[in-house]
């Protein structure tokens, strides 16, 4: 599945250096503001509803509520997820491929909130058990990705995605 949406709002000298973050109590991390300048789409005062798409194992994508919306493969995950609306089939024999089906627990609801020391993320704990056991569930390093995302990767998985390019 090919997912695109917006690109980097403005784009700092400093946009493509990653942060690395600890997620506090709450399970909340903070977006360094040198990477949170760079997205359009916050900003305000208000908390903000938006997703994390997982990519890959320990590897987020931070998504806009309207991106969601505009997506014709997620837009019915956000319904059934928000709403409890679901697209069903009069045939109880249909099964979507298991790749499409597994989108419903590849797409997390999380609030985002305005600026204290930065854009806050919860972290939705549910996303956890698609991180291995043996790496630290609050390091995460956040970044952008080649299409122009925000991403947040937990830092293991990033650090052993980087060997194994070498």
């Amino acid at each position: 599945m090919s997912v695109k949406f917006g690109k980097i709002a403005r784009m700092p000298p400093s946009f493509h250096i990653p942060s690395h973050v600890t997620a506090d109590a709450y399970n909340r991390i903070t977006v360094p503001k040198h990477l949170s300048d760079c997205v359009s789409w916050l900003n305000g005062n208000d908390t903000l509803q938006a997703w994390l798409l997982l990519m890959s194992v320990g590897r987020y994508r931070l998504l806009s509520d309207h991106q969601v919306q505009s997506d014709p493969a997620l837009e019915p995950i956000r319904s059934l997820i928000l709403e409890g609306k679901s697209v069903s089939t009069a045939d109880p024999m249909h099964a979507e491929e298991p790749r499409r089906a597994a989108i419903l627990a590849r797409l997390a609801p999380t609030a985002v909130s305005p600026p204290g020391p930065g854009w806050r993320i919860s972290f939705p704990k549910s996303l956890g058990v698609f991180v291995p056991p043996e790496c630290d569930q609050k390091a995460f390093t956040v970044l952008f990705s080649l299409e122009g995302y925000l991403e947040i990767w937990n830092t293991e998985i990033l650090k052993r995605a980087t060997l194994l390019s070498l």
